[in-house]
């Protein structure tokens, strides 16, 4: 199933060639489609890299392997370039990907990869005995009628 933008794509390559033109400012034409600047900034890396067809509503979510994440975060963590430009090397369409795939390094180590090609991930609970869960339903219990 496609998921629909809520701008139409032929709107959103005109402003973007309007801008790229030199004919008008990023603010006058975000103002002009009703945007934040920095959506249509993305918009722009996203023509510069793909071209028209990637303004395009997308079909389903790209998927990325652990290798190419790995590679990514560690080529950033290198200091080979900005987020932007990374993102851009590696074909991602927002530089927040990245961010949260340095995230994941950061603070576990190592990135996985998961069916859904996301980052990070909550982990599991600890297990608990039932005598420990009605105990913390009746602490919960008593709490609430104070």
């Amino acid at each position: 199933m496609s998921r629909k933008g809520k701008i139409d794509p032929v709107i959103k390559v005109k402003a973007v060639e309007e801008v790229i033109s030199g004919r008008s400012s990023i603010s006058a034409e975000a103002k002009k489609v009703g945007v934040d600047d920095k959506s249509l900034s993305a918009w722009i890396a996203i023509y510069k890299s793909e071209g028209p067809t990637g303004l395009l509503d997308q079909k389903h979510n790209k998927y990325y392997s652990k290798e190419t994440k790995l590679i990514a975060v560690e080529d950033y963590l290198d200091g080979k370039g900005s987020m932007a430009e990374i993102a851009s090397k590696y074909g991602l369409r927002d530089w927040t990907r990245l961010r949260d795939w340095i995230k994941t390094y950061n603070t576990q180590g190592t990135i996985s990869s998961r069916g859904s090609g996301g980052g990070s991930y909550m982990k599991k609970a600890r297990q608990t005995t039932l005598e420990e869960r009605i105990e913390m339903a009746l602490v919960r219990k008593r709490v609430d009628k104070q």
